[in-house]
């Protein structure tokens, strides 16, 4: 399969910096976050939790509605899926999140190990999200290719929970392999890594990247930041319904946003749904049309099943339903 050799990837990412730095600067070409956009990212990213026959035939429900992406092809890795596709004649990447027992424990293997790209050195990343994303790589490459989406294409990428996070690292991994991110929308992510993978996800992705949070979701607060894990920024944080307003907040270890609400178990009995609805959108299995049949629908589950699986995720249990 022809892509891009490895051996030029430092010059490569070197130039793409520096030619987004420079078009900042000439013409403001970075962009501002856009509620309007986080919106449709939103449906994008909860119709990956829908099935493939219905993602293929982009025919899932409400969440495929009015987005006319087309060449849709899914990936399954070891616990979740990804798609990619065409949409607004750009080249889509959108994962699924948390939908089964595998993928939490996926969650739960938060070791930490240096990652692979020279770029980002000395810079460390959740061994079980990096491993969830390489079970994910060649086929998302191999379906962009068909797409003919190949290195040098631009790409708009989302995803929600363990999506979000694994979308963090392909984004750094499929710059280093040629690809260009041009818009980048993720929902209730985790933290993926230390603070030189956050500085390195920074400093290439400003200006079109947002990491967008709700309520008191619980999923931002894993692996806790004492295990030496740090968020990307901006985070776009919105405490209630989408009319009410976002406040943005760009400082780390601050407690501001979301962050005000770590290290309060209580609160995740109470708004562990804030991690399922996102936009006004339901970021789950929810209103998909012929969901799979492994995917976990929790509209009809307690607030109780709910918060087991958030907190497996910090005491090291795991909850089988």
């Amino acid at each position: 399969m022809p892509h891009r050799g490895v051996h030029d990837t430092s010059v490569h990412t070197v130039l793409y910096v520096f030619m987004l730095t420079l078009l900042e600067r000439v013409s403001g070409w970075l962009w501002d976050y856009q509620q309007q956009r986080a919106t449709m990212y939103a449906k994008l990213a909860g119709a990956a939790y829908c099935s493939t026959p219905s993602l293929e035939q982009w025919s899932c429900g409400p969440k495929c509605q009015g987005l006319n992406v087309r060449s849709v092809r899914v990936c399954h890795g070891q616990s979740t899926r990804a798609y990619t596709g065409l949409w607004e004649h750009r080249c889509l990447l959108s994962f699924q999140g948390t939908s089964n027992t595998d993928a939490w424990l996926t969650n739960l293997d938060a070791k930490q190990r240096p990652s692979p790209w020279k770029e980002c050195h000395p810079c460390k990343v959740h061994e079980g999200f990096l491993h969830e994303y390489n079970s994910l790589k060649f086929c998302i490459i191999g379906h962009l290719l068909l797409n003919g989406c190949g290195p040098g294409s631009w790409l708009r990428t989302t995803g929600h929970s363990l999506g979000a996070a694994l979308n963090g690292l392909a984004m750094i991994d499929l710059t280093n392999y040629g690809w260009h991110i041009e818009e980048s929308y993720h929902f209730g992510q985790p933290r993926i890594g230390d603070h030189n993978f956050a500085a390195t996800f920074n400093r290439l992705f400003r200006g079109r990247a947002w990491r967008i949070t709700h309520g008191m979701d619980p999923a931002p607060q894993v692996p806790p930041e004492f295990w030496q894990y740090e968020h990307v920024e901006p985070e776009i944080y919105y405490k209630g319904l989408v009319s009410q307003g976002y406040k943005v907040c760009r400082r780390v270890h601050a407690r501001v946003c979301i962050e005000q609400y770590k290290g309060m178990p209580l609160s995740d009995l109470l708004h562990a749904g804030d991690h399922l609805n996102y936009m006004g959108v339901n970021t789950y299995g929810k209103d998909c049309v012929n969901i799979t049949n492994n995917t976990m629908d929790f509209s009809n589950a307690t607030a109780h099943d709910q918060v087991n699986f958030f907190n497996s995720t910090k005491t090291g249990s795991v909850l089988v339903l």
